[in-house]
């Protein structure tokens, strides 16, 4: 990337950009648990030149689209510090609230920010009410305004922008929104899905997110839905629960076969209830107080390059979306899955962290499934996982042949 890694003040670490609608996003890690946004706005032709100058400044700086002299990218950096050191200042004792994002308004001729905290308009305008979400389904959720909840932080997980671990009446749970406008709509509909898809059992099913406990609207006087509450996972997600094993030597072959068979059970559940997961990776698996592993992120709409099959990847140059298409029929649609179990495993199994797969995308990795002689596989799970990932989804097995393995 175009700055150092190292880039961070107090609790605040700048970890990434990405440009959504011509808004540049700065990545920030804080205490080493959430994730949060800080948004620089493009600047526009009405935009006074030198109130516009550090918004060119930074654009420049991240996107490359000039070979800067040196003091250019000093003076970005310098700037970076400074709201990065505005917003350590800011949060010592609290957290941006869940439903808002942060925004670098503005830059004094002294170089020292404004950084607001507010709702993102662009995904205010794509909200639903409960009644539009759930259609001809009776809401049967509670329903609470999002200032009730208290964002907090603990250290081991790892929460993306717009999802946060929150304090509600004395309990811990998670808050989840849409990631973004164009995408408000898919990721809220993960509620009903959870709603309707355990429902009639006793009991949910132990390695699959039970459903939502309560939806959250923006205030006592908006009643558009801006996220829900599922159940907080002491022990983070499967990646870094993994790590952490890992590190203390305690990750076994019992752990390992233990995690594969309830990855399997969870998307047997899926596949025999005609539906699927469609993005199985270890940081969409969590880990329960008991070791056992909860697959999460049920919204069927997007996947990721490292763990999707092959097939998958060809749809997605002829549909132009990456995603398990909805209109396959289940039989293509589980064996899909069965990749995705095989590349999940195989992460966990070789120590090999998702963080690395996402920095370097293009690493043997990222897109190999492979084993050497120090592998820390035991040998019968790496012929399963080796069969999961066979090019030809006919030659894979199916989630019977796995479970009876």
């Amino acid at each position: 990337m175009a700055y150092s890694r190292d880039l961070h003040v107090g609790g605040w670490k700048l970890k990434g950009h990405l440009l959504e609608n011509e808004r540049l996003l700065l990545q920030v890690e804080v205490r080493n648990s959430i994730w949060v946004n800080i948004v620089v706005e493009q600047q526009s032709a009405c935009t006074p030149h030198s109130e516009g100058s550090w918004r060119t400044l930074l654009f420049d700086w991240f996107l490359g689209r000039n070979q800067q002299p040196a003091p250019d990218a000093k003076a970005s950096e310098t700037l970076l510090l400074e709201v990065l050191r505005s917003c350590d200042e800011r949060y010592q004792h609290v957290l941006p609230q869940f439903g808002s994002i942060l925004f670098l308004a503005n830059v004094d001729a002294h170089g020292r920010p404004t950084v607001v905290e507010e709702a993102d308009a662009t995904i205010i305008d794509a909200l639903p009410t409960a009644e539009a979400l759930f259609g001809n389904q009776a809401v049967s959720l509670p329903i609470i305004p999002k200032s009730e909840l208290r964002v907090q932080a603990f250290n081991g997980t790892f929460f993306l922008p717009q999802t946060r671990p929150v304090s509600y009446r004395g309990k811990t749970l998670v808050a989840k929104g849409p990631a973004s406008a164009a995408r408000a709509l898919d990721d809220l509909r993960e509620a009903v899905y959870l709603s309707s898809l355990q429902s009639g059992r006793p009991h949910p099913h132990p390695n699959l997110l039970p459903p939502p406990t309560a939806l959250v609207r923006l205030d006592d006087d908006d009643e558009r839905i801006c996220g829900f509450l599922i159940p907080f996972y002491e022990n983070g997600n499967l990646d870094l629960y993994a790590q952490k094993l890992r590190r203390a030597d305690e990750l076994t072959p019992d752990i390992l076969w233990a995690w594969f068979r309830q990855l399997l059970s969870a998307t047997k559940f899926l596949i025999d209830s005609e539906t699927w997961h469609g993005d199985i990776k270890p940081d969409n698996i969590v880990v329960s107080s008991s070791g056992a592993i909860v697959l999460i992120d049920m919204a069927r709409k997007y996947t990721t390059t490292s763990i999707a099959s092959p097939e998958v990847m060809k749809a997605a140059k002829e549909r132009g979306s990456l995603e398990v298409p909805a209109d396959w029929p289940m039989e293509a649609k589980e064996k899909s899955e069965v990749y995705s179990i095989g590349r999940t495993i195989f992460f966990i199994s070789e120590g090999i962290a998702m963080e690395d797969i996402y920095t370097n995308p293009k690493s043997p990795q990222a897109s190999q499934t492979s084993f050497t002689d120090a592998s820390s596989t035991p040998a019968d799970l790496r012929d399963l996982i080796l069969a999961c990932v066979k090019d030809d989804p006919a030659q894979r097995p199916s989630l019977d042949d796995l479970t009876r393995a």
